[in-house]
């Protein structure tokens, strides 16, 4: 697939790769979790794939893929962001 490549390269320690290669093949860990691992895991396994062959390999669209990309530039970390507003006030 054609596309600019990757305006934010995945660079893992060797600790960081194996967090979340471990995540990954979780079976109790947050699928959300497990999506955000796999993006970047695939990212840094194939340095030279665009956003999109990421996104299709991982089963999302490449908006997602570019904002974990960013995200881990910047935080280096695949939690959420916590949600605005007003905190619950009922327990889930």
């Amino acid at each position: 697939m054609r596309g600019p490549k990757p305006k934010y390269p995945v660079e893992l320690t060797t600790e960081e790769e194996k967090e979340l290669r471990q995540l990954v093949r979780s079976h109790k860990a947050p699928q959300t979790k497990a999506k955000h691992a796999r993006i970047l895991l695939a990212a840094f396994d194939h340095p030279d794939w665009s956003n999109q062959q990421i996104a299709q390999a991982a089963g999302t669209v490449d908006r997602v893929v570019r904002h974990w990309r960013r995200r881990w530039s910047e935080t280096r970390s695949i939690e959420d962001l916590p949600r605005p507003g007003r905190p619950r006030v009922f327990p889930p």
